[in-house]
């Protein structure tokens, strides 16, 4: 299995999203063209990737209330997005198809020559806003494998945001079980909702228990919180909303907000390579 550090090519990854303008068939979508919505995450990306980030999420934020399986036209739209992103960028590109598409995602990844996914329900199941959702790890691993696209890495959230587990056991033990029956090439820890806190004693608990599990911290990390996680507990983390205008993740890239947020981590990770 890689590690974070291998794939991004840095020692503390930074991984920042893209939240995509409403797609066609979204309840928001009036109509732009998916050129412009297009040209729209390129700059976004090439910002990302100019100020110093490891790696790029696309993701159809906008696309609320979500499907739980996407339909042919986002299908579509996030190929052509996407390709247009990763060839805009020297960093790796990763599709997180909402509410939890993960064939969909896979496909568009298999077709772009994308590096990863992200999986928001992967194992166990949950109750969210959309129902009950259920695992799609079975299914996802064997179409990865059917499409021989064993090259994309599988990062799957376990108690994500949002979500609520129907099985209620500790958190380390449903992140042993995605990884260790689930596969996933790495977990994801989140706080309770989009750019939410998570709360550092879970990231320190999952850890602790599966210590040569890859780990990321997927929601609410500031500058000023990089200690609580780094270098100890976490291999990697996930930002978006900490990254735009006035901490509102509807907003643009701030590019300060990167360059500031890069500076925090490398910090962190320059402390432990001195050690």
């Amino acid at each position: 299995m890689s590690s974070l550090k291998e794939i991004f090519r840095a020692d503390i990854p930074v991984i920042a999203v893209v939240h995509l303008l409403p797609l066609p068939g979204a309840p928001r979508y009036e109509g732009m063209s998916v050129r412009d919505i297009t040209n729209n995450a390129v700059e976004e990306a090439i910002i990302l990737s100019e100020n110093g980030v490891s790696g790029i999420i696309v993701e159809n934020f906008r696309d609320m209330m979500f499907l739980k399986k996407v339909g042919p036209e986002t299908v579509a739209s996030m190929t052509f997005v996407a390709n247009e992103v990763k060839n805009a960028v020297s960093v790796p590109v990763g599709l997180c198809v909402l509410q939890s598409d993960a064939l969909a995602a896979l496909a568009i990844s298999k077709a772009i020559g994308g590096d990863f996914i992200r999986a928001p329900y992967y194992t166990e199941t949950y109750v969210v806003d959309t129902g009950v959702m259920e695992s799609s790890a079975a299914d996802a691993l064997r179409y990865r494998n059917a499409i021989h696209a064993q090259g994309v890495k599988i990062f799957a959230d376990v108690h994500i945001k949002h979500g609520y587990p129907l099985a209620q056991r500790p958190l380390e033990e449903s992140a042993e079980d995605a990884i260790e029956r689930g596969l996933a090439d790495a977990i994801i820890i989140t706080g309770r909702k989009t750019g939410g806190k998570t709360d550092p004693d879970d990231v320190a608990r999952v850890k602790k228990h599966l210590p040569d599990a890859q780990v990321i911290v997927g929601s609410g990390v500031t500058p000023e919180s990089v200690h609580e996680y780094f270098p100890e507990y976490a291999d990697a983390v996930i930002v978006g909303t900490n990254l735009k205008k006035d901490e509102k993740t509807e907003e643009k890239i701030d590019k300060k907000r990167v360059r500031d947020f890069v500076a925090a981590i490398t910090h962190i990770a320059e402390r432990r390579q001195s050690k």
